[in-house]
């Protein structure tokens, strides 16, 4: 009896060392199994963080690429503003400006009241400027004689006109106007007359003003008398202008 104990007891103790190994080993396999777990997740977490962080990136880059792109349109289109402002805006001025001013020379220069025959001649040089003006000044008193002794009255409208050229540099325009032109005489029935004539200007301060006058042809009848009959001259032009029936 007392045998069998010492066998058992020695049994046990042989035993218990591996059953406490055993039990120490399970908790190391734990934790490494766990430190795998939280290492996987970490690198998974870390690849969608840096996923994202490149994701950013080109999300930015694009930004910066489109803001680029709107800024040098918004700057192509300001300065394009910015020329139309100072450069399109006042030659289109000009152009209108040079235009209504050839349009009311010619006008001018071929009216003529017979009651107030020197005040007729004053309105057509209030139109010129240069070597016109210079010359109608000369002959004024001849111009006014010879349109007292024809006794013909003269009337116009502007019939078409156009703006062949301009160099606002230079101050310095020239336009097509079409008259047609209404004489009347005392005993004489009134014929209309169609002008054709290039007007050559100039700026006279701010004024645009005729500094030449040129018929393109004869004055084309109308209606009324007969063609190519002698008239009057134009109010107050010199020899080398264009005359009304010349």
């Amino acid at each position: 009896m007392t045998a069998d104990l010492t066998k058992r007891s020695d049994a046990a103790a042989t035993d218990a060392p591996d059953t406490v190994t055993t039990a120490a080993e399970t908790p190391t396999a734990q934790s490494d199994a766990g430190d795998r777990k939280v290492t996987d997740r970490a690198g998974a977490e870390s690849a969608r963080l840096g996923g994202a962080s490149v994701l950013s990136r080109v999300v930015l880059v694009c930004s910066a690429v489109l803001l680029v792109i709107a800024l040098a349109g918004a700057a192509w289109f300001g300065a394009g503003w910015v020329r139309a402002a100072f450069t399109d805006g006042p030659r289109a001025e000009a152009r209108d400006t040079a235009l209504d001013a050839a349009r009311q020379a010619a006008l001018n220069m071929t009216s003529m009241n017979l009651d107030d025959v020197p005040g007729s001649l004053a309105l057509a040089r209030s139109s010129m400027t240069g070597a016109l003006l210079d010359s109608a000044t000369k002959n004024k008193d001849q111009a006014e004689q010879m349109a007292q002794q024809s006794g013909v009255g003269m009337t116009s409208k502007v019939l078409g006109s156009a703006l062949t050229s301009l160099n606002s540099e230079e101050d310095k325009a020239s336009a097509l106007v079409v008259l047609q032109v209404t004489e009347k005489g005392k005993d004489k029935p009134p014929a209309d007359y169609r002008y054709t004539w290039t007007v050559d200007l100039a700026k006279d301060g701010e004024v645009w003003k005729a500094e030449q006058i040129s018929s393109l042809s004869q004055p084309v009848l109308l209606s009324g008398g007969p063609a190519g009959r002698p008239t009057a001259p134009a109010a107050d032009q010199p020899p080398a202008a264009p005359k009304p029936g010349s």
